[in-house]
């Protein structure tokens, strides 16, 4: 798709970003999105192509266009729609365009590695954490003008010294081609030819902010796919003073003692397979009481000898229990292990608050794999699998980072905002934002959008799992499409 005739402005920077983002100057964190840094980011990875004049696929063009992509569903999602999508920007910037093929996309895609998008993605929840103190101290007062979700409310009530992190586990499928069930085999128990292949992700996500931290994926079965395993590849990705807050999945006597190491408090629901009361548990209250964990007597066979012996032998932790009055709730008593033992300095109340707020996760994961369309992959190779999958993670992120640049600037609390509202403006404005110079206007509507819709504050909020509307009875098929249309040729 070759363009005739120059334009002012250079296609080939990513400053195209800051003028679909909706940047200005004047705004709160409009460094964030900063297209020298991301230039930074491709050429430490050697990326560099589209050199030519005539070349219209330059990394900062092909990456815009698979965001593109994200913002949409159906046949707005498809690599023809992007190009038509990159072909209007060019018109619209007096340049004529002589064909809308999709090869030159595709190709071009396929230079662009997943590494490279993980970078920024990571890049911009650290510096947009970094630059405000989303953390803070927060009066009773200041949650309900900022209409932050009680959740949200209580768990800043306290300073905790850093960040609290969220964690937890999902799936997502692609494309059934060979080469992607080689990477990423199906359940095992699924018959053959009726499943795809599955890919297992662990998210780590900031509970104030909602930004992406870092992300780990791999194959759904097979030695070291489980969730735990995964969360090993990002322990170096915690910082001394954070909290981490996950199901009763991750409270091993490893994890906790990898984040006892790092100066990372835990807040977990007990494991079931551990008793909740001990007998040689010291009590602190009716509710309260320490426990003290010994290291297994069996070292893990993924565990080297020499990092097992150096393992603490015992662990220090305070036991909460939390009862849930809330219908809907499947659990109405559990228990939290946390190795925040001071109960002066941090209430019951507060830890099942922070707890509480785990929920956030899931939703979270619901605008990636619902809103974002990411629960179904569409690219049929394991490289392009995970480009895909990291273009969903960096729009992710950019919503997010508009969410909460629009809460600095009006004094909403980002988590009281719509992220399904942010994701249709930057969707309406993606293109429109890169023909034209961000106008004060223009700014003052990327601003007021996410701030005219309010969530999280139905408490207690309980929906049915089940659908009203029948799906088709259709019969099953049990081999990819294009082996049944062979077959039924040859029968003919």
């Amino acid at each position: 798709m070759p363009f005739i005739s120059a334009s002012r402005v250079n296609t080939a920077s990513f400053s195209l970003f800051k003028r679909s983002m909706m940047q200005d100057a004047s705004l709160p964190l409009s460094d964030v999105i900063n297209d020298q840094r991301w230039q930074q980011v491709f050429d430490k990875h050697d990326i560099d192509f589209g050199n030519d004049p005539d070349d219209v696929y330059t990394p900062a063009i092909t990456l815009w266009a698979l965001i593109s992509q994200v913002f949409f569903a159906g046949e707005q999602r498809s690599c023809k729609a992007a190009v038509i999508r990159v072909a209007s920007l060019g018109a619209a910037l007096g340049r004529r365009v002589c064909s809308t093929n999709t090869g030159a996309y595709c190709r071009a895609r396929l230079k662009m590695p997943f590494i490279a998008i993980r970078d920024i993605v990571q890049q911009i929840a650290t510096d947009a954490e970094t630059a405000c103190d989303q953390n803070r101290v927060q009066t009773r007062e200041q949650s309900v003008a900022r209409l932050s979700p009680s959740s949200v409310a209580d768990a800043k009530s306290r300073r905790t010294g850093g960040r609290i992190l969220l964690v937890d586990g999902f799936t997502i499928t692609a494309a059934d081609t060979p080469e992607n069930q080689r990477a990423y085999p199906q359940n095992p128990t699924q018959k053959p030819g009726l499943g795809f292949p599955v890919l297992r992700c662990v998210s780590l996500i900031s509970m104030t902010t909602g930004l992406l931290i870092d992300l780990v994926s791999g194959p759904y079965s097979g030695k070291g796919s489980g969730e735990t395993a995964l969360f090993w590849q990002m322990l170096n990705t915690l910082q001394s003073g954070d909290t981490l807050v996950a199901d009763s999945y991750y409270c091993t006597y490893w994890l906790v003692s990898a984040c006892r190491a790092r100066g990372v408090q835990i807040l977990m629901k007990n494991h079931h397979l551990r008793d909740d009361h001990p007998q040689t548990a010291r009590r602190l209250s009716k509710r309260e009481r320490l426990v003290t964990w010994s290291r297994p007597l069996v070292r893990p066979a993924w565990m080297p000898r020499q990092e097992y012996w150096r393992q603490p032998l015992t662990l220090t932790l305070r036991l909460v229990d939390v009862q849930i009055s809330q219908p809907g709730y499947r659990a109405k008593t559990f228990t939290i292990a946390t190795t925040i033992t001071d109960r002066k300095a941090c209430s019951a109340h507060w830890i099942a608050a922070v707890y509480q707020s785990r929920w956030l996760i899931e939703l979270d994961i619901r605008s990636i794999k619902c809103s974002l369309g990411m629960d179904i992959l569409r690219a049929k190779s394991p490289a392009m699998v995970l480009t895909e999958l990291w273009s969903c993670l960096l729009a992710y992120n950019l919503i997010r980072f508009k969410m909460l640049q629009s809460g600095i600037a009006t004094g909403r609390d980002p988590r009281s905002l719509s992220f399904t509202t942010t994701q249709q403006m930057l969707a309406a404005s993606w293109l429109l934002g890169a023909v034209m110079k961000t106008t004060k206007e223009l700014a003052t509507l990327g601003q007021q959008v996410p701030c005219s819709e309010r969530v999280g504050h139905r408490t207690g909020r309980t929906e049915p799992r089940a659908n009203k509307r029948r799906t088709k009875v259709l019969a099953l098929l049990k081999q990819p499409r294009y082996h049944y249309h062979q077959q039924r040729r040859t029968i003919v």
